[in-house]
């Protein structure tokens, strides 16, 4: 009975030990690379969420940009309308010629303040670049 009992046990402990080398051991590899897969899965989703934030802010700072640009356009475009009313409501060959050195004056410094204020606004431009 002892042979039996003991050949029993040692098929159980045989069976029991092709049954842990065939399913547990491969279950516990399958386990690891899935927490690694899922570790490295982590990180690219917070790389992403990271990514996505700064771009919203880089989105932000542009919209807040474009505003300010698009108000100073109209700002600049008022003044040019209001320049070329000037112009259209004053006769400047009739007064040129009946006063030659006034216009001349004027129009230079005149052209030299447009000049100064495109040099202003190329230095600010170029400085927003820097």
């Amino acid at each position: 009975m002892s042979k039996i009992l003991m050949g029993v046990i040692g098929a159980m402990a045989v069976t029991g030990y092709a049954y842990y080398f065939l399913t547990v051991a491969p279950l516990k590899v399958q386990n690891q690379e899935l927490r690694d897969m899922n570790t490295a899965q982590q990180l690219t989703i917070e790389t992403q969420k990271d990514t996505i934030s700064s771009i919203q802010n880089n989105l932000k700072v542009a919209q807040e940009s474009l505003t300010t640009l698009s108000t100073q356009n109209q700002q600049y475009e008022s003044q040019m309308a209001d320049y070329l009313d000037i112009f259209r409501r004053h006769n400047l060959a009739k007064l040129a010629s009946a006063k030659p050195g006034l216009i001349t004056k004027k129009a230079n410094a005149r052209t030299q303040e447009v000049f100064d204020a495109i040099e202003a606004d190329t230095q600010r431009i170029s400085n927003l670049n820097n």
